[in-house]
């Protein structure tokens, strides 16, 4: 009878819990990317930087590539924002070679490398965001960070 009782309960695990490790679900996806948005929202960036890394480790298969720039770049941002500027480096050149022309990545990247003194990388960056030119509203505001963010870097 313990038999009879416990198949039914054993299925039902199953189908709570992802068969292999590492697979996500869209659930799973679902809460990683809330919790990020909501580390975000109260500057606790170790909570983004968490959120993000796992939906990359986990959930990768689970995102469109356009979102994948997306998390790259909001990931580049938590790390940056840590001051975890290697990694955030690191995440910045990840989300450009999946996008070319997201140049909030380009901006990010910028940023660290001032944050670590290299001021020719910084500015190298910062121009590459200028160049790629405002494609929608996102980047518009961006080209316009850059180019004051080029003025503020540049010798008197």
């Amino acid at each position: 009878m313990t038999r009879f009782l416990l198949l039914p309960l054993f299925l039902l695990l199953l189908t709570a819990v992802p068969l292999f490790a590492g697979e996500c679900s869209v659930s799973t996806y679902d809460t990683l990317v809330a919790e990020g948005k909501s580390g975000e929202d109260t500057r606790e960036w170790g909570r983004s930087v968490e959120a993000y890394s796992r939906i990359l480790s986990e959930c990768r298969t689970k995102v469109k590539d356009v979102d994948l720039v997306r998390v790259y770049d909001a990931l580049s941002v938590a790390q940056l924002m840590r001051e975890n500027y290697a990694d955030a480096i690191e995440n910045a050149k990840k989300c450009l070679e999946l996008d070319g022309r997201y140049n909030a990545c380009m901006m990010t990247a910028a940023k660290c490398y001032e944050s670590l003194g290299d001021r020719s990388m910084a500015l190298e960056y910062a121009k590459a965001a200028v160049e790629v030119g405002a494609y929608d509203e996102y980047s518009s505001a961006v080209v316009i960070y850059a180019n004051d963010f080029i003025k503020r870097l540049k010798p008197r």
